[in-house]
């Protein structure tokens, strides 16, 4: 019997499967730990909230793609918040503020979705 490593079997599929996008806003200035934070608060979010969808299952076995992009400020955030697709998954996260910025500052927002729609909403973006 020959063996071969889960992602060679999806490597065919792999540029068609689902995206992840966090952008995070840019005029905050947040430290790395706090933008770490952040987009870990987003993508647990999305996750969460796709559970048991195929979109989910085919975004974790295609490699589960992510990329992490910068946006100006809350007026563009909400700008590509009010264009995500529909089939797409979407968080804004809300910090508590404990720490470096006010409380109810939109400081992520996290997308999962098909990757054509995903590269069509946030491609003019630059990756952080």
């Amino acid at each position: 019997m020959r063996f071969c490593k889960p992602w060679v079997m999806h490597m065919s599929s792999m540029d068609d499967a689902p995206t992840m996008a966090l952008l995070v806003r840019q005029d905050l200035e947040m430290s790395l730990g706090k933008t770490a934070a952040q987009c870990a608060h987003g993508a647990v979010e999305v996750v969460r909230l796709a559970r048991r969808t195929r979109l989910l299952e085919r975004w974790r076995s295609g490699g589960s793609r992510k990329i992490v992009l910068g946006i100006e400020d809350a007026t563009a955030l909400q700008d590509i918040a009010s264009q995500v697709p529909k089939g797409c998954v979407a968080h804004t996260v809300a910090d508590a503020g404990r720490t470096e910025v006010p409380a109810g500052s939109r400081t992520v927002l996290a997308i999962l979705g098909p990757r054509r729609s995903m590269d069509a909403l946030v491609s003019h973006l630059s990756t952080l």
